[in-house]
């Protein structure tokens, strides 16, 4: 089995040593002629669709991205006009897939969003960078978007704890690709300041901005799929789809109880107990557990 030399310390360093600011400087320096590779390694083509925001020169800003294929991240940082640290929540590739890198040479922020304390040291770790002159790239849903007709899932709230702590705005993006599709989409919208809202407003703010970067690419994009055409079960047959964009990516565990993470707000933060037979068969994470390996 393959396994990454010196990156699993990433998984114990601490706000002090994940990072230096020579690091971040070189990073900052390095990345015209790294984005250049990334766009050779990525393998499908990036579209773009409207206008690259105008952003200020030298200004570190909050970039938060949707999530929901293999090579959005990769895609993303290419896509960016400033080198900007990812905050990376997949403890099995930084342990076992070589990309992962390529992540770390960009700049990288892990996460274990099973732990608490490390969610929270993990923001000031992003706190720090942004502190130092770069950016952060952050994917807000957590996990992969599984849902059958959400544009976009509750994101997380760090990137409004960001911006009221270092003042930093924040950079909505979309990306959207289809199963077996070789071509990317992506959409760029304009700077929001969050820090002016709440908590809640925030995420519901930003949630509805990723929203409305998205619905335009799949209304465009996305295939279309005739009543006719489709099978005796559509819901599983989605989850299959699912499926297999994750076997995309290289994976050596069960490991979807981390990856499969998303918020709940805390109206909704409740055990879920599924009794219906009906219902249960639709449980992602159960079906994932059952043929992850299939």
């Amino acid at each position: 089995m393959y396994r990454n030399i010196g990156l699993k310390r990433l998984e114990i360093a601490n706000v002090d040593n994940f990072t230096s600011n020579v690091g971040i400087k070189l990073r900052r320096m390095i990345f015209p002629a790294f984005k250049q590779v990334l766009r050779l390694a990525v393998k499908r083509n990036i579209h773009f669709e409207g206008e690259y925001p105008i952003l200020e020169k030298g200004k570190p800003y909050i970039f938060v991205s949707t999530h929901s294929f293999d090579e959005d991240i990769i895609a993303a940082i290419a896509s960016l006009d400033r080198n900007a640290y990812i905050l990376m929540g997949t403890t099995d590739q930084i342990e076992h897939n070589p990309q992962m890198y390529a992540a770390w040479l960009n700049g990288m922020i892990y996460v274990d969003r099973t732990d608490k304390q490390n969610r929270h040291d993990a923001v000031s770790k992003m706190e720090k960078v942004i502190n130092q002159g770069s950016s952060v790239l952050i994917f807000a849903e957590g996990g992969y978007n599984n849902s059958e007709n959400l544009l976009c899932l509750e994101p997380f709230s760090s990137p409004w704890i960001l911006s009221q702590k270092t003042g930093a705005q924040v950079v909505p993006l979309a990306s959207f690709n289809s199963l077996n599709s070789n071509d990317i989409y992506i959409r760029f919208g304009k700077p929001i300041d969050l820090s002016i809202y709440d908590k809640k407003e925030a995420r519901i703010m930003l949630r509805d901005q990723l929203a409305l970067l998205v619905y335009p690419i799949m209304e465009e994009h996305a295939p279309r799929v005739k009543r006719s055409e489709l099978g005796s079960d559509p819901r599983l047959d989605y989850m299959e789809e699912r499926r297999q964009v994750y076997k995309k990516l290289r994976w050596t565990r069960d490991i979807w109880d981390e990856e499969l993470t998303q918020y709940i707000p805390e109206e909704k933060r409740k055990p879920l107990i599924l009794t219906d037979p009906e219902e249960k068969k639709y449980d992602f994470k159960v079906y994932m557990k059952k043929n992850w390996n299939k």
